[in-house]
């Protein structure tokens, strides 16, 4: 791990000043789908983790950790899109973390192709 962001240790943190949207890389084997949203959007809104309105309350913790696990490549890569504490969220199946300010989707340049 490189970074700490809220607590949680990630591979990188990108912030992107000109569209708000701040992406996380994280280790799927050593940290779950959920704990880098909330510890990404904890650290975008600038507040503890524990602060935040419960993960579940949108979306179902564990089903999200189930849904975008390891995946491999002729399993292809997908990605799960949700609003939560009023920031678009993005997780993606290869280990990364979108949040954006408001309710617009993250911008596609924020996925695959960008800095990883």
């Amino acid at each position: 791990m490189s970074t700490m962001v809220a607590g949680v240790g990630v591979e990188a943190v990108e912030y992107q000043q000109e569209t708000g949207i701040v992406r996380t890389q994280f280790n799927q084997e050593k940290t779950p789908p959920s704990t880098a949203v909330i510890a990404t959007l904890a650290d975008v809104m600038d507040a503890d983790p524990v602060e935040l309105d419960p993960l579940r309350s949108t979306v179902d913790p564990e089903a999200l950790n189930a849904f975008v696990r390891v995946r491999n490549g002729t399993e292809g890569d997908i990605h799960v899109t949700f609003t939560h504490e009023d920031h678009m969220i993005t997780v993606y199946s290869y280990g990364v973390v979108t949040v954006a300010p408001g309710h617009e989707p993250a911008a596609e340049n924020s996925g695959r192709n960008a800095r990883r």
